[in-house]
């Protein structure tokens, strides 16, 4: 086994604190938005969202779930544009929506169903998949937060 040096040492441990952070980040936008952490963070390896146990939930293939969010089929694929920012946004702005829908849909498969198929009729009767997939996730949280606050749908 190599003797780590202390600058790999340095090294791992400032890659660990970063992921760390990036992590702590993510949880803590989470938190603020009003998103159940525990559910949320059952998707997260390594600050990145897991595309595997994504996939496993919702007996779904990458391809599919690559398709769901807006992205090329191959997105998934590799890990290089797995962990590009565009990904991995489009992915946790997903998440992020079944989260807060999931305590009041009746569990995550539901929360998917209404993510999915459910028009909403203040948003010009789109899915909140076709808003994700269009970049105007951001839409979708006001309309949440609007309910949340008491609002009607």
């Amino acid at each position: 086994m190599a003797k780590m040096t202390a600058r790999s040492r340095a090294g791992q441990k400032a890659g660990t604190k970063s992921l760390r952070d990036r992590s702590a980040r993510w949880h803590a936008q989470l938190q603020r938005a009003g998103a159940n952490f525990t559910a949320a963070a059952r998707y997260m390896s390594d600050g990145q969202v897991d595309v595997d146990a994504l996939t496993r939930e919702f007996a779904m293939t990458k391809a599919g779930l690559a398709k769901l969010v807006g992205l090329s089929e191959e997105t998934l694929q590799r890990l290089s544009r797995l962990a590009a920012p565009k990904t991995q946004q489009r992915l946790r702005d997903m998440l992020e929506i079944l989260t807060r829908v999931e305590p009041w849909a009746g569990g995550m498969a539901q929360a998917m169903g209404w993510y999915r198929g459910q028009g909403i009729p203040a948003l010009g009767d789109q899915t909140a998949e076709a808003l994700v997939r269009n970049d105007q996730a951001d839409v979708v949280r006001a309309y949440l937060d609007g309910l949340a606050a008491g609002g009607y749908a």
